[in-house]
């Protein structure tokens, strides 16, 4: 897949407000959708995990033009991709998954899929890969996907970061940490940014 260019821009897009599941932590509250049929009662906030690293909005990149991002919270197959050739002006599908696919079989579906044209396929992976098997499972993937790792911190074990760099669809890693440093990340051959959350 080529790389795609990254051009600064003062103004972000922000394109994604991603909230999957997570097993731990505690949580920041965020708006609830507004009750069905117009009612007057306001929406009472929906608790959800600041510790989840895709529950917060990310800026992920330029804005550049008009398109629509749909936002799944699992891998779409055959069917959702059918259901998804509906949406006008389709840029984006945006996965954001509670956790890492445990090995090439999880993503195998992936291959029969054949995205709308015009469109690409987002994947926002929470934390480190959870065993070389789930690393790996991307680089058998013939699909084109853009990887995108959203962790807390430097790996415990560094070697892993060599490992990432043989992931060629990985894109970019931010790092969800109260005090931005690079300590850690030296080796990371991606562009590694941070984001600070306050409750």
């Amino acid at each position: 897949m080529p790389k795609r260019p990254f051009v600064l821009a003062s103004a972000l897009l922000l394109f994604v407000m991603a909230c999957a599941p997570s097993s731990h932590g505690s949580a920041p509250a965020v708006a609830a959708p507004p009750p069905a049929g117009g009612g007057s009662q306001p929406a009472s906030p929906r608790r959800v995990d600041p510790e989840d690293a895709l529950c917060a909005p990310l800026l992920i990149e330029p804005d550049l033009g008009f398109g629509t991002h749909v936002v799944m919270r699992h891998l779409p197959d055959a069917a959702d991709i059918t259901d998804l050739r509906s949406v006008s002006g389709l840029r984006q599908i945006v996965v954001a998954l509670p956790e890492w696919p445990a090995d090439f079989s999880v993503l195998q579906p992936l291959q029969q899929v054949i995205l709308p044209e015009d469109a690409e396929l987002v994947v926002l992976l929470p934390g480190w890969p959870p065993s070389g098997a789930a690393l790996d499972a991307w680089n058998l993937l013939g699909q084109s996907v853009r990887l995108i790792m959203v962790v807390s911190g430097p790996p415990t074990d560094r070697s892993l970061i060599t490992e990432l760099n043989r992931v060629r669809n990985l894109e970019r890693v931010i790092a969800q940490m109260p005090h931005p440093d690079r300590s850690g990340f030296e080796r990371l051959q991606r562009p590694l940014s941070f984001r600070v959350v306050w409750n």
